[in-house]
């Protein structure tokens, strides 16, 4: 079945952001959409390129809408073109009045305003999913943003200083408050899937580890431990893999396609 795939850019933020969205049929129409975030070196159209478009095909088998995005300083989105992703947040974090993770989170809200404004999704039928850094921006969203229904987060960076690109700029505050192990908190009961990998010698699954434990007694008091989990694909490094995709497709068809029970009053 062939991906149904359109541009789509966002102009409410400077720089705007340019998307890419696939709908499950050639027909727009509002339905289920999982937001997805790159890795840090790729680009929105990663998710539809070689073995990651079984991602994009597992999404729309489901039904929904998948909106690829780039979020600042990546992809086209580089302030300084001739620069990598990495070297552009460097020079960001090291200008002590502007702050990528805020202009990230900035961009989120964007998103999903846009989403529900151009009637992409109805509101409430909003997910996220990412590979990598992008997976750490999943966890952010979800953090920040109470309109999203579930999450999947693929590789996650749960520690940006074990990223040998960043290790020197462990004492920096902005660096300290956006870790996810320090910042994602609070975040029940909404569904999340953590995958890691056995030999992720990069995205390093004991962190992920790490702030699934810390989450376990969040989920616990508020009666949601079965909307947490965490799983750890053995003989895999740092890469994509095909069961990255049929577990996030049976964890959105459980969490984002199933009917909300609305709350009952005596």
């Amino acid at each position: 079945m062939p991906l149904h795939i359109y541009p789509v850019t966002i102009f409410s933020v400077d720089p705007p952001i340019h998307c890419l969205l696939s709908r499950p049929t050639a027909e727009a129409r509002n339905a289920p959409t999982v937001i997805y975030f790159h890795g840090l070196n790729g680009t929105r159209n990663q998710v539809f390129q070689d073995k990651y478009v079984e991602f994009a095909e597992a999404i729309q088998e489901i039904g929904c809408n998948l909106l690829s995005v780039e979020l600042r300083a990546h992809g086209d989105r580089r302030e300084k073109k001739e620069l990598t992703a990495v070297d552009n947040l460097m020079k960001i974090i090291s200008h002590k009045e502007l702050n990528p993770f805020d202009g990230a989170l900035e961009d989120i809200r964007r998103i999903i305003e846009f989403v529900i404004e151009k009637s992409i999704a109805p509101p409430g039928d909003i997910a996220v999913a990412g590979l990598s850094w992008g997976a750490m921006h999943a966890l952010f969203a979800i953090k920040q943003e109470r309109r999203i229904r579930c999450g999947v987060a693929l590789l996650p960076v749960c520690k940006i200083t074990s990223l040998v690109e960043f290790r020197r700029l462990s004492h920096q505050p902005v660096i300290q408050k956006f870790e996810p192990l320090s910042y994602v908190e609070k975040i029940a009961p909404t569904p999340l899937l953590i995958l890691t990998a056995e030999q992720d010698h990069r995205s390093d699954p004991r962190y992920a580890g790490e702030l699934y434990e810390k989450l376990v007694p969040e989920y616990e008091a508020a009666g949601a431990l079965d909307k947490l989990a965490y799983a750890l694909l053995l003989g895999v490094g740092h890469a994509y893999d095909s069961r990255m995709a049929q577990m996030a497709k049976t964890w959105f068809k459980a969490h984002l396609l199933t009917e909300v029970e609305e709350p009952k009053f005596d």
